[in-house]
């Protein structure tokens, strides 16, 4: 029977906010139906093992927050998978560690 490693500890965390640019017909239909959705943040969760790490996004001014820097700190050094389902940490954050424990 194969032995699970257990997994590596939260280094960093990247994020990135980016104002993606929609095609002009595109634009016109966001700027009526769903305001700012061209603005997104990366997020990208780094590990004491650089073959492991994970990448989410959230739509900034659709979900709820973005990711703040408390909500890095909590992760920071910690194990993933202890904060899988903490909302608090911003969709970003989550879905990074989502992918990464994946």
């Amino acid at each position: 029977m194969a032995t699970l490693k257990p997994l590596p500890r939260v280094t960093e965390v990247e994020r990135i906010v980016l104002d993606v640019p929609f095609t002009p017909r595109c634009e016109e239909w966001n700027a009526l139906l769903v305001r700012n959705w061209r603005v997104v943040e990366i997020c990208r969760v780094l590990t004491e093992d650089p073959e492991v790490w994970g990448i989410g996004e959230t739509v900034v001014h659709y979900t709820w927050q973005g990711v703040t820097d408390a909500a890095v700190a909590r992760v920071t050094g910690a194990n993933p998978a202890e904060h899988l389902f903490d909302d608090s940490l911003g969709a970003g954050l989550q879905m990074a560690l989502f992918d990464l424990v994946g």
